[in-house]
């Protein structure tokens, strides 16, 4: 966890950096440390060395200056740094500043990750973004940082289905069990299914559905994988081998419902890779 600690050598290292001394940078670096920009590519610096050696180079053309926030959460922390002299590069600033996430290990860095703005800087460090720049709508600019703002805390797919029955018939398969219904002449019309933190609502729809046109693909998740497919199996249910999904879940199978919706269901925690099971 990046705490008061990381948070002075953080800036002890940006203060002699500003007075040209590279040797209090030295100590904070991991011996692998990277160094990364908004975009990767063949500028990045893999190494200590390598990044002191960029560093030493560009001191006098961009490197000094000032923080003018830091923000720690978790092991890392977001810098946002004005440079007193702007680079002749095609590095963008933010209204003058520069946005770095820095990431921390025992209390060393190991790695320093460049973004586009504030915002994208922010979602980085939450693990939820690139760094790169996120296209701006026609709206306000969104403040992340502001906690308290007025959000949603839940989404639920409502999917229409051939045959509600038919439907909730078929998830509780899946671990799903009905939390609510509406019926109208004795026939189902809308249920609601939730299984632990999963949940779905399935409303009746004459309009026959074609695969093809699915527009959302469902995400489901396991905490056994291999048993979930053998139990559908054994059910009649078909399903697909479970595959690498990487770069998104290592271990994950595709299961189409009566009604042609794509489902793929991953492995929710990582299991030992010796005791993967390819079926």
């Amino acid at each position: 966890m990046a705490d008061s600690l990381d948070r002075e050598l953080l800036e002890a290292a940006w203060k002699a950096m500003k007075v040209g001394d590279l040797s209090v940078v030295a100590e904070t670096l991991d011996p692998d440390a990277a160094w990364r920009a908004v975009h990767d590519g063949p500028w990045n610096c893999e190494g200590r060395e390598e990044i002191l050696e960029v560093f030493s180079r560009n001191l006098d053309t961009g490197l000094r200056g000032t923080i003018e926030e830091l923000i720690p959460e978790g092991d890392r922390a977001l810098v946002a740094f004005r440079p007193e002299l702007l680079r002749d590069d095609d590095r963008r600033l933010d209204e003058g500043i520069a946005y770095v996430v820095v990431t921390f290990r025992d209390h060393l860095i190991i790695e320093m990750k460049g973004c586009a703005d504030r915002s994208s800087a922010l979602s980085f460090m939450r693990g939820v973004g690139s760094g790169s720049p996120i296209t701006p709508g026609p709206w306000r600019a969104v403040d992340d940082a502001d906690l308290s703002a007025p959000r949603v805390s839940r989404l639920v797919p409502f999917v229409h289905v051939d045959d509600v029955a038919r439907s909730v018939d078929f998830y509780r398969h899946l671990g799903f069990a009905v939390a609510s219904a509406h019926e109208f002449k004795g026939r189902p019309v809308w249920v609601a299914v939730s299984s632990e933190g999963a949940e779905l609502m399935l409303t009746l729809d004459g309009d026959p559905i074609e695969p093809a046109s699915q527009g959302v693909l469902f995400y489901l998740y396991s905490h056994d994988l291999v048993a979930l497919r053998k139990r559908l199996l054994a059910a009649g249910i078909e399903t697909s081998e479970i595959e690498d999904g990487t770069p998104g879940p290592s271990e994950e199978m595709r299961v189409i419902d009566p009604d042609g919706y794509v489902l793929m269901i991953a492995q929710i925690e990582p299991r030992d890779p010796e005791a993967r099971v390819r079926t």
